[in-house]
């Protein structure tokens, strides 16, 4: 009963506070607004066609990326960019009411054909990711692991389209490991990009994407001396992003070559599509425990294992 009462008296506690924060904003709406705003974060790559050779699960049609951009639209979400989220954590507002964050990696260069001109038509803003030490040169990152080749956006192209409401942020000088690096190689990677990219935009940059989403502690207090916020890529870290979330560990959901429109809104809903990781973890139990079996039908020789393997 202890334990029950002092319950009570803080949930009592509680709706008090928010009572009296909600008359202080004017109303319910206002307080959500101010404190409560909860921010979707897509994770793109490549949009345009498929180039040989290069990793498909990284590449949208442009057809399908204008589905989801007029979805988003027709439910009345509006695209913004990272300085609207940081303004709205500093200062409580300058957010949409259902705000929703755009975001490519690598600064391919289809995105000035297929994306840029499709995000603008819809009034949406987003944030790419530029390897800085690789402008107008090839996603060389991926060539060097046999992998297809991808033109990357121009000095002049990230100009324009930043004058036009694009907002470029950094993802390193070269793509690297970063939690590999030395400490004048790592300062190298994070700050040097960010001083090549303030010299073209000629604005400073806000925001930072690990390369890989690979980071750790040194990677981290590189970033946070450096930039006001930080995204990062990892499926198994998913979700919403609010105002207690680590605003250098910015929480993205990467949108998949197929996905189909109830898929991209889990994304935009709750920040992760969870039947995609309910299959991903279906199929590592199936393949361990097939690899588990035939484990086991090798050290006992059973006839089953000789007839498959022949």
């Amino acid at each position: 009963m202890r334990k029950i009462s002092r319950r009570l008296l803080g949930l009592g506690r509680s709706f008090v506070e928010f009572c009296s924060a909600a008359r202080q904003q004017g109303s319910w709406h206002a307080l959500v607004r101010a404190f409560g705003m909860r921010l979707p974060v897509l994770l793109y790559h490549h949009v345009g066609p498929h180039r040989p050779g290069t990793i498909s699960g990284l590449t949208v049609s442009p057809e399908r990326f204008e589905k989801h951009v007029s979805w988003l639209a027709k439910r009345r979400y509006q695209g913004i960019c990272p300085a609207d989220w940081l303004k709205w954590r500093r200062e409580g507002k300058g957010l949409p009411d259902k705000p929703i964050l755009f975001t490519f990696d690598d600064a391919y260069a289809d995105l000035v054909e297929y994306a840029f001109p499709t995000l603008h038509r819809y009034g949406f803003g987003a944030s790419v990711y530029v390897v800085t030490g690789q402008l107008g040169g090839t996603n060389a990152w991926d060539e060097a692991r046999g992998y297809g080749t991808l033109d990357l956006m121009t000095a002049e192209q990230i100009r324009e389209w930043s004058a036009k409401g694009i907002e470029f942020g950094a993802h390193s000088r070269t793509h690297a490991n970063l939690p590999t690096l030395s400490h004048s190689e790592l300062t190298d990677e994070v700050v040097g990009s960010a001083k090549d990219l303030e010299s073209i935009i000629g604005s400073p940059v806000v925001s930072f994407a690990y390369p890989y989403g690979f980071h750790n502690q040194a990677v981290d207090d590189c970033v946070r001396g450096a930039y006001d916020l930080a995204f990062i890529a990892d499926d198994w870290d998913e979700g919403l992003n609010d105002l207690q979330s680590d605003p250098h560990l910015l929480r993205r959901t990467m949108v998949q070559t197929d996905d189909s429109l109830f898929a991209l809104e889990c994304r935009a809903r709750f920040g992760r599509y969870p039947f995609l990781e309910m299959g991903n973890r279906l199929r590592q139990r199936v393949a361990l425990r097939t690899r588990l079996k035939r484990l086991t039908a090798t050290s006992t020789g059973s006839p089953t294992d000789k007839s498959r393997k022949g």
